[in-house]
C-alpha cells in the first residue's frame, strides 16, 4: 500500500468565494463578517493534516454490475463497471484532511459562533474535495508515466454505487495507517475523509475524461458544479 502525506492543498479564499451564491458574498461586505471569514480560512488552513493511501488490485473479470478482483472480492453497483470497463487493475484509495477541522467546528458550536461554525464546515468540505482532486491528479501522473490509461474516479455513496461497498474498500485497504476508520454506519472517521476507486490499464477505459461530478446524485443542485466545470475547462480540474 502506498501512503503520501506531503500534499499541498490550495485553500484559496477567492476560489472558494467563486463557488458561493451572491447572497453569501454580499455578507462579506461587512468588515466584521469579512474578518471572521478570513480568520476561518486561515484556521482551517492551519488545521489541515492531508494524508492519502492507495493500492492497486488486479481485476479478474467483470460480472454483470460487479468488478471481480483477483482474490474473488466483488465491488460494484451503479456506474462503477461502466466507468472502469477495460481496466486491468482497480485502484482503491482513501484520503483525509484529519480530525482538527472537525475540532474547530465543535469549538465554534460550543461558543455559539454559528457563522464561523458554518464557515468551518463549508471550508472543510471544500478542502477534502481539493485533496481528492490532488490525489486523482497524482495517481494519473503515476500511471500515465507507466504508459497506462486511467478512468474517471468514483466514490461509493456519491453516485448510485452503494455506500455499503465502503466496507469492502476498508477490508482491502488498511486506512488506519493514515488515521481513518469506518464505523458501522459506513461513515469514515475523521468525517472529512473520502474513498474512491479508478481503473487503470493499457486499453481504453469506459469513462476517462470526466470528474466525479458527472455521476453525483446531487449534481443538479450542487453549487460547486459550475466552479468545477470552469476549473476543468482551464485544465485544473
Amino acid at each position: 500500500m502506498e501512503i503520501k502525506q506531503d500534499w499541498v492543498i490550495p485553500l484559496n479564499a477567492a476560489q472558494f468565494l467563486d463557488a458561493q451564491p451572491d447572497s453569501f458574498v454580499r455578507l462579506l461586505n461587512s468588515p466584521k463578517m469579512r474578518a471572521t471569514f478570513d480568520q476561518a480560512v486561515e484556521e482551517v488552513r492551519q488545521a489541515l493534516e492531508p494524508r492519502a493511501c492507495w493500492e492497486r488490485f488486479p481485476i479478474r473479470a467483470i460480472r454483470h454490475d460487479k468488478v471481480v478482483l483477483a482474490d474473488g472480492t466483488r465491488l460494484g453497483g451503479g456506474p462503477l463497471v461502466r466507468v472502469v470497463a477495460g481496466a486491468q487493475e482497480l485502484v482503491l484509495a482513501v484520503c483525509t484532511i484529519g480530525a482538527q477541522p472537525d475540532a474547530l467546528i465543535a469549538a465554534a458550536r460550543r461558543a455559539n459562533q454559528w457563522f464561523k461554525m458554518t464557515l468551518f464546515h463549508e471550508l472543510s468540505a471544500w478542502a477534502v474535495g481539493l485533496l481528492r482532486q490532488e490525489l486523482c491528479h497524482h495517481l494519473a501522473r503515476v500511471f500515465q508515466a507507466e504508459g497506462l490509461r486511467v478512468s474517471a474516479p468514483l466514490s461509493p455513496g456519491e453516485s448510485e454505487w452503494p455506500v455499503t461497498d465502503q466496507k469492502v474498500i476498508f477490508a482491502l485497504l488498511d486506512a488506519t495507517q493514515i488515521g481513518v476508520s469506518l464505523n458501522d454506519s459506513m461513515m469514515m472517521q475523521p468525517i472529512w475523509s473520502l474513498s474512491l476507486a479508478l481503473g487503470c490499464g493499457r486499453h481504453a477505459m469506459g469513462v476517462e475524461e470526466a470528474s466525479n461530478c458527472a455521476f453525483c446524485t446531487i449534481q443538479e443542485r450542487c453549487r460547486y458544479r459550475a466552479y468545477v466545470a470552469a476549473q476543468r475547462a482551464e485544465g485544473k480540474g
